[in-house]
C-alpha cells in the first residue's frame, strides 16, 4: 500500500499563533503515524482574493491547489473569528474550487479533520460546525471526532505541544481517524477487492 499524504492547513497569518504551532504539531504527530504531510499555514495561506481564473493563478496558490489534489486527507485548523473561520482561510479553501474537472473533484473521497482553535466554547463551536459544513462541501469526509481547543486546555508549551493531557489525546484520535481512513480509501487496494469494499 503506498503511504498516504496528508495536507494540514492552518489558517492564521499571525506569527507563532497557537493554530500554526498547533498545525505543526498535529502534522509531527501524522508523520509518526507513518504518512507524508504536507503544511500550508501563515504566508503560505497568504493568497489574493479568489477569482475563478485558473490561468492566472500565482505560485503559492499552484503549490497549495497541486498539494491537495495530490492528498489522501485533509486536516483543517482554523482560530475563531467573531464565531467562524478566518477569511484567509475560507479563501484557501475556495482556490480548490480550481479541482472541479480534478478526477477526484474539491476535496471528494478524502477525510478532513477539523479543528477550531479559540478563547471561548461559543465561537470555537461555531467555527467548527462551519468547518464541517465546508468540508461535506467540497464532498469530503469529516473524521467523527472534531476538536474544539480553547483557552485555557489549549495551551501549548515551548515545544508547541498541548499542555492538557485530554486535548492531546483527542487530537491523536482525530488524527488516527484521517490516516485510518485514508489509508481505507487507498487507490493501491486491487480493483476486485476496491469493488466489496465500496459495496
Amino acid at each position: 500500500m503506498t503511504t498516504p499524504h496528508i495536507v494540514c492547513l492552518g489558517g492564521s497569518l499571525r506569527p507563532a499563533s497557537t493554530t500554526g504551532l498547533l498545525t505543526t504539531w498535529c502534522a509531527a504527530e501524522l508523520t509518526a503515524m507513518g504518512v507524508r504531510t504536507s503544511v500550508f499555514e501563515g504566508d503560505a495561506l497568504d493568497l489574493p482574493h479568489y477569482r475563478p481564473l485558473p490561468t492566472l493563478r500565482g505560485a503559492a496558490a499552484q503549490r497549495l491547489v497541486s498539494g491537495v489534489a495530490e492528498a489522501d486527507g485533509v486536516l483543517l485548523v482554523s482560530p475563531t473569528y467573531h464565531g467562524t473561520v478566518p477569511g484567509v482561510l475560507k479563501n484557501a479553501l475556495d482556490y480548490l474550487n480550481d479541482l472541479a474537472g480534478a478526477p477526484s473533484p474539491f476535496l471528494d473521497g478524502r477525510p478532513v479533520g477539523c479543528v477550531a482553535v479559540g478563547d471561548g466554547d461559543q465561537g470555537a463551536y461555531s467555527t467548527l460546525a462551519t468547518l464541517r459544513t465546508i468540508a461535506h462541501a467540497l464532498r469530503g469526509w469529516p473524521t467523527p471526532l472534531g476538536i474544539t481547543a480553547t483557552s485555557p486546555a489549549i495551551r501549548l508549551d515551548a515545544a508547541g505541544v498541548p499542555s492538557d493531557g485530554k486535548v492531546a489525546e483527542r487530537l491523536r484520535i482525530m488524527l488516527d481517524q484521517i490516516v485510518t481512513m485514508a489509508r481505507r480509501a487507498s487507490p493501491s487496494i486491487p480493483e476486485p477487492l476496491r469493488d466489496v469494499v465500496q459495496a
